[in-house]
């Protein structure tokens, strides 16, 4: 599924994160073991974000491709394929 949607992962605290739509604006969905919320908007279907544990405590994970302001043309990726591990 991931490889099909293309989510662009950034993993931060808490902290760190500023939600700037209402929460009532995204719904929630959890795979496997109910560990990660992942949140999608209502509207359009779109995953911008989730939350969970990490190993080093609570973790947001981010979907650059949903955050503004973001050149992505500029990042270094660290590929990752998840489906064959």
């Amino acid at each position: 599924m991931c490889r099909r949607k293309a989510p662009l992962h950034h993993f931060t605290t808490p902290d760190k994160f500023t939600l700037h739509t209402p929460r009532e604006a995204v719904a929630t969905y959890q795979f496997n073991h109910h560990a990660i919320d992942h949140h999608f908007c209502t509207t359009c279907g779109v995953a911008p974000f989730a939350e969970g544990k990490g190993p080093q405590g609570p973790m947001v994970e981010i979907n650059l491709r949903c955050a503004d302001g973001v050149d992505l043309d500029a990042l270094e990726i660290q590929h990752y394929d998840g489906a064959s591990r």
